[in-house]
């Protein structure tokens, strides 16, 4: 029949096979066994053929799927890798980029918002001044104010980001 001992005996139980004197008539044995059982999935390949696609792996067009063992530990690998990364971001090594791309588009637009009314500011204190030089040191200052302030909002922004995460 090609089972192990250990199979009979549990076929012998499960089957419902008679066993008189210790013994089991085989043929009616493997009856009863086919009838019971249910067929195993390469039952109906040809030996030939099962070693060739064992030996072939996943090539060709008609490729099997992974063994389990392999199958587990790609997934095992990419678990643990998340859960790194998990980890990585709760001690902040990394950042949620939703948070980051919100801050820095805060940030921007009150950059953006400063410049927009930059000229308004300047345009009294530039009107009265005769020369290119004196202008040009009344826009650069109030650059710098501007460029002053966006540092004081990115400071900002990563201090509030340290005392969340600060235990």
């Amino acid at each position: 029949m090609g089972i192990s001992r250990q199979q009979g005996y549990a076929a012998v139980t499960r089957c419902a096979i008679p066993v008189t004197d210790g013994k089991v008539d085989t043929e009616y044995a493997t009856l009863l066994y086919h009838r019971n059982t249910r067929p195993r999935a390469n039952g109906k390949r040809d030996p030939a053929q099962t070693t060739a696609a064992a030996s072939d792996g996943n090539q060709g067009s008609g490729a099997q799927p992974a063994p389990y063992d392999e199958s587990r530990a790609r997934r095992e690998e990419a678990e643990a890798s998340l859960a790194e990364m998990k980890l990585a971001e709760m001690t902040g090594k990394y950042l949620v980029k939703t948070d980051v791309d919100s801050a820095i588009f805060g940030i921007m637009r009150a950059l953006r918002d400063g410049l927009m009314n930059c000229s308004r500011r300047l345009a009294a204190d530039v009107a009265t001044l005769s020369s290119a030089d004196d202008c040009e040191a009344v826009i650069d200052r109030e650059h710098r104010a501007l460029l002053e302030s966006m540092r004081h909002a990115l400071l900002a922004q990563v201090g509030a980001a340290e005392e969340s995460e600060a235990p």
